[in-house]
């Protein structure tokens, strides 16, 4: 055992020296869970078992994951099974081919997944239109799907991949004019998840008014690759194998 001497005189002993590695690990867990709740998990398949469903749901919650996109059809189910004091918020992803729906037909999704359960309704914003540059009719659309979101969240999945430059820093800012405080840079119908050059393009353009939801994480390399690109969220059908990734990293 050492004396007090020798403490005094700036030796560390065995017990301070694992409490400081007991801290250390504690904190690196801590930032592990906080990177974590900002994943979603991506189970937007046509075809989906609900059984399987069930076991990344509870999964997904166990890890600390902080969302998941379904399909409408599966909002309710999910929302049954998960229960309302259940910290993974559900997200309905809708109108996924490029926002070619009709308002009132968005407008009646948004208010149909929100009843079934969802905590977000994430919709796509009308690209026909935005590519013709009929800018009067997207904001029009889009200050309808606020409005039938009410209080709840509405993030407008903006497509980026089908943008020029141009229309990607408008759209951002048309999103910003209506009161729409969050995006999705690109859904699982077109390509194969963000471009990072793009998601630096509209941080730049929403001038922090919004919040980014980039797609396609298939490590946790590049979930810290687009949080740094100014993503605030991360989806990844692969969501709860990355959170246990993270979490057997902070753990040694």
């Amino acid at each position: 055992m050492e004396s007090e001497h020798e403490q005094s005189g700036g030796v560390i002993s065995l017990q301070e020296r694992q409490e400081f590695e007991e801290f250390k690990r504690r904190k690196r867990v801590a930032e592990a869970r906080a990177v974590i709740s900002r994943l979603e998990l991506s189970a937007e398949q046509a075809v989906t078992e609900r059984a399987s469903l069930r076991r990344a749901l509870r999964e997904a919650e166990k890890c600390g994951i902080g969302g998941v996109s379904v399909t409408p059809c599966m909002v309710r189910p999910c929302a049954d099974f998960l229960g309302k004091s259940s910290s993974l918020k559900i997200v309905a992803a809708l109108s996924p081919w490029g926002g070619t729906d009709t308002t009132d037909v968005k407008v009646r999704q948004i208010r149909r997944a929100l009843h079934d359960g969802a905590a977000v309704a994430e919709i796509s914003a009308p690209l026909p239109a935005v590519k013709e540059g009929n800018w009067a009719y997207v904001k029009r659309e889009l200050k309808k799907l606020r409005r039938a979101a009410g209080k709840s969240l509405l993030r407008i999945n903006i497509e980026s991949p089908l943008l020029t430059p141009q229309e990607l820093a408008k759209l951002c800012s048309v999103v910003c004019e209506c009161g729409i405080t969050c995006v999705r840079m690109a859904g699982t119908a077109f390509g194969c998840g963000a471009d990072e050059e793009e998601v630096k393009a509209a941080h730049a353009a929403l001038k922090s008014r919004a919040v980014i939801k980039a797609d396609g994480a298939e490590n946790p390399g590049r979930i810290a690759t687009l949080l740094e690109c100014g993503a605030e969220l991360v989806g990844s059908a692969s969501a709860v194998e990355l959170a246990r990734a993270i979490l057997s990293v902070a753990e040694k």
